[in-house]
């Protein structure tokens, strides 16, 4: 299990290239590169660009081990939803240049799924907008991990995302599961792990902690997630991917003289995961 981190602060503050090196100078092994980034998910670069970039982080000991598409996936305006698919479709093929074997890309959530008969409006527009990736996933060879959108989504219970992902049946499809977010919806984050179960195995996660009531994402303990239980949960499941911070908002004020100590701190909590995580594979 290789320890990752989101990209979005460390990017801010060193820049694209000295993100790497300051992830790797902290202790981690990988990167969640973040092609919602407005630069990212354009062809402002071109392939060449994204390739060199990979070739850099790997040289480092960075690996790119998953990706994200721009965030929301959809509008209630109908141009605007065209819009992003576009630019989501750019992001799956700039981040299969740069290496990323899967990309997180988010479900539609412009309706309110509270309103009387959204869940299923959502369900059948989801079901659409996912198929019409597939082809892209194929052509790039790359996965889309579809992600539990916590506050009421049609992917925010287990339930809801195994529903979609097994009504899709598709092998270009897998799951990225969002611990916080899972809390946020008052669903045991362990428990869920097991629901999931195989179909997270080949997937990804985004780590992050938060007391129930907004979207923190910050560090492990910092909350009321029980880690030893959701590692346990993943290591039962047979979780084959890496342990990727979604976390960034623990060191978002930590002046700069200081992030890098920030970063290391970090990465220790996440080896002490990781290793609880190995000791219940063992």
């Amino acid at each position: 299990m290789l320890l990752s981190a989101n990209m979005i602060k460390i990017h801010d503050t060193f820049g694209i290239r000295k993100m790497f090196d300051a992830l790797a100078a902290a202790g981690f092994e990988g990167i969640d590169f973040n092609n919602d980034v407005p630069e990212y998910c354009t062809d402002v670069h071109d392939e060449a660009f994204y390739a060199d970039l990979g070739k850099y982080a790997r040289e480092r000991g960075i690996a790119i081990c998953q990706a994200h598409a721009p965030f929301p996936s959809s509008y209630p305006d109908e141009e605007r939803s065209e819009k992003r698919f576009s630019e989501i479709v750019q992001a799956m093929k700039n981040a299969a240049a740069l290496g990323a074997p899967m990309i997180v890309v988010h479900p539609c959530t412009h309706l309110d799924y509270a309103t009387e008969g959204n869940p299923e409006i959502l369900f059948e527009y989801n079901l659409s907008f996912y198929r019409r990736l597939i082809p892209y996933a194929r052509d790039f060879g790359i996965k889309i991990a579809i992600e539990n959108i916590g506050r009421v989504s049609v992917t925010s219970t287990p339930e809801r995302l195994n529903r979609l992902y097994d009504t899709l049946d598709d092998p270009v499809f897998t799951v990225c599961f969002d611990v916080g977010h899972c809390l946020l919806e008052g669903v045991d984050p362990a428990e869920a792990i097991v629901k999931l179960g195989d179909r997270l195995v080949h997937g990804c996660t985004h780590v992050h902690d938060n007391f129930g009531e907004k979207d923190s994402h910050t560090l492990p303990f910092y909350g009321n997630v029980k880690w030893d239980e959701v590692m346990k949960s993943l290591a039962e499941i047979g979780y084959a991917g890496d342990l990727n911070y979604e976390a960034s908002a623990f060191i978002k004020n930590v002046p700069t003289d200081l992030y890098l100590d920030g970063l290391t701190y970090m990465a220790k909590v996440g080896r002490y995961l990781i290793g609880r995580f190995e000791y219940y594979r063992n």
